[in-house]
């Protein structure tokens, strides 16, 4: 419901910050995704200073009260205004952190767990996007609306979970998480290359709508390739888990080669079908190494420190892919 919730938002804020004829005001919505991943640091830290049931549903109930803020003031605002609100929303969406909650609810299926996860936000995603475009259309207000009614929904079943405070002792620090990732050797080099993978696969999609045109799709066929990718990704995750029992090296091995196919492929601007195919297959493999990727990490480090490690790795892997899109650009 929170991914719904989001994706219907996002959509509308695009819409209505488009409707000002100012790119730049766009252009720091995205930069304000980009931006929230910084402040994942500080998000964790508090993960792992309270009880996590507490902290998802402060995020949900802070969250649905800002969304009908501005879904009541949208027209009564400038643009500055509903940006600052826009990234404090950003923020709270930090708190919904349900994948550091696993290694407590689901011990022994994680891979399961983690995949339907990834599935199930892909999936809300696809629907909340034209959902709060078609809302959108009818009255500005109504996606900020949907948001925050969704958003109490989600509360009632964040109030059925049981207490989890963080177990045991960790370094204290809203950098700790940062420090286990560079100290911890095996995972040290398992990250490397998750990022560098994160960095390659988003220098591609940075220039998709570029590419597609140029590849004859046409616009139509860049939203196809689009819902490819987010398609491919939901049956990763139904596939997820059958990662369980395999060894790490060999699964990641696999992957980064169905990554660097995939990528190859499309440099040739193959057939409409073709690409759609080589598209879902970068979706599945994502979607399979995030989740080989949170497994790993959450079997290494301590619970008192699950969620700045998180936030850390998703710090690095949000830089990553700003480096990546911004390097696309730029060659």
């Amino acid at each position: 419901m929170a991914s719904c919730a989001g994706g219907a938002v996002g959509t509308a804020a695009s819409l209505h910050l488009a409707r000002l004829d100012n790119p730049f005001y766009l252009g720091l919505q995205h930069a304000i995704g980009w931006g929230a991943s910084v402040l994942a640091l500080f998000t964790g830290y508090l993960l792992d200073r309270t009880d996590r049931k507490k902290a998802l549903s402060f995020g949900l109930l802070s969250g649905s009260l800002l969304r009908f803020l501005l879904g009541t003031s949208l027209g009564l605002i400038g643009p500055w205004t509903f940006l600052g609100l826009y990234l404090v929303d950003n923020i709270l969406e930090l708190l919904l952190e349900v994948r550091v909650l696993v290694p407590r609810l689901v011990p022994q299926e994680r891979e399961k767990a983690h995949g339907r996860l990834y599935t199930a936000s892909l999936l809300a995603d696809l629907l909340g996007a034209p959902l709060g475009a078609f809302l959108f259309v009818q009255n500005p207000s109504w996606p900020f609306f949907l948001g925050g009614a969704l958003g109490f929904v989600a509360i009632h079943f964040a109030a059925r979970l049981p207490p989890i405070p963080p177990l045991g002792k960790a370094p204290p620090g809203v950098l700790a998480g940062l420090r286990w990732l560079y100290q911890e050797a095996f995972f040290r080099r398992l990250a490397g290359a998750v990022l560098g993978a994160s960095f390659l696969r988003v220098m591609p999609f940075a220039l998709l709508p570029l590419w597609s045109l140029q590849a004859g799709y046409g616009p139509i066929g860049y939203g196809l390739l689009s819902t490819a990718f987010s398609l491919g990704g939901a049956l990763g995750g139904l596939l997820a888990g059958k990662l369980k029992g395999k060894r790490p090296q060999r699964v990641l091995s696999l992957l980064f080669l169905m990554d660097a196919g995939a990528v190859l492929g499309l440099l040739f601007k193959p057939p409409l079908p073709l690409g759609l195919l080589l598209v879902a297959l970068l979706g599945i493999s994502a979607i399979l190494l995030g989740v080989q990727e949170v497994v790993l990490r959450q079997a290494l480090a301590p619970d008192a420190l699950l969620g700045r490690v998180g936030g850390g790795m998703r710090f690095l892997s949000g830089s990553a892919g700003l480096l990546g899109a911004l390097l696309a650009g730029a060659v």
